[in-house]
């Protein structure tokens, strides 16, 4: 027996299904558009992970008198020009001219249009990604530590590789929340024992392990700020058998870790 448009009911059904299987399909593409992680240019993290500690504090601290963006004009400028055309661009900064305003050229120094335009781009890099803004970030670990760059190291025997910075200190000093976010991430997991992790206000994911405990005031979707206690300094996890000691970890919104050492460094020697 037909319907009235002429197909048998179980053909009707095998329509209705391939709709539905259409519809389903392209909401999933709609979806993965719209979730789907930023590209991140390959050489914005080795521009900021390869700046010298010295460069940055010396541009920090002489940008305190200029502007509140000078810290990064200073940086784009000395990363990247020699030595004569450096001091003739920062002298110019120093009293006041912003990097737009800027004369590029006189009779002496000629700086090319390529040149130029890496310094506006690495100006932008440095503010688009402020992890050397004065004053942006904390130093997350509160007392006597000591750390080193084992960044990429060899994890259980080779099969993985070490994605974050460890602090070591005593058992129990405070960890702060080393930016402002949300917390999205609350209690335990195998490698990490307790910890904390908190989606930053720049989109980045900080990873604080291996907490001996976590604030018990702190809840999913909570903002937290610069500063704020976030738990103290443990072992636990797949840190038994080591010291005491935070596993700091920096996740870009692509998913690819970053090496925090460099920027730990900065944060630190600017608090002291």
């Amino acid at each position: 027996m037909r319907t009235r448009k002429g197909l048998k009911p179980r053909q009707k059904h095998w329509t209705l299904f391939l709709k539905l299987l259409v519809v389903i399909l392209i909401s999933a593409v709609a979806w993965k558009g719209i979730h789907k992680p930023p590209k991140i240019s390959a050489d914005i993290y080795p521009y900021l992970t390869n700046l010298s500690a010295e460069l940055v504090l010396q541009c920090q601290k002489e940008g305190e008198g200029i502007s509140p963006e000078a810290w990064a004009d200073l940086i784009a400028v000395r990363s990247t020009v020699e030595i004569d055309a450096e001091h003739y661009l920062i002298q110019q900064l120093q009293q006041g001219i912003g990097l737009q305003d800027i004369v590029w050229k006189n009779k002496e120094i000629q700086i090319s249009e390529d040149v130029v335009r890496q310094i506006l781009e690495r100006r932008q890099i440095l503010l688009t990604y402020p992890f050397y803004e004065p004053g942006r970030f904390a130093f997350p670990v509160m007392g006597q530590v000591w750390y080193m760059d084992t960044f990429g190291a060899d994890r259980e025997g080779g099969a993985r590789r070490h994605e974050g910075t460890d602090i070591f200190g005593a058992e129990g000093i405070p960890i702060i929340s080393a930016g402002n976010g949300k917390v999205e991430k609350l209690g335990w997991n195998r490698l990490g024992g307790e910890r904390v992790g908190v989606r930053g206000e720049d989109g980045n994911y900080y990873y604080y392990a291996h907490l001996k405990a976590i604030n018990p005031q702190l809840r999913e979707g909570q903002e937290v700020r610069k500063g704020d206690f976030l738990g103290t300094l443990g072992h636990t996890g797949d840190a038994l058998t080591t010291p005491d000691h935070l596993h700091f970890g920096i996740e870009l919104p692509n998913g690819e870790w970053v090496n925090p050492y460099p920027f730990l460094y900065i944060w630190q020697q600017s608090q002291s």
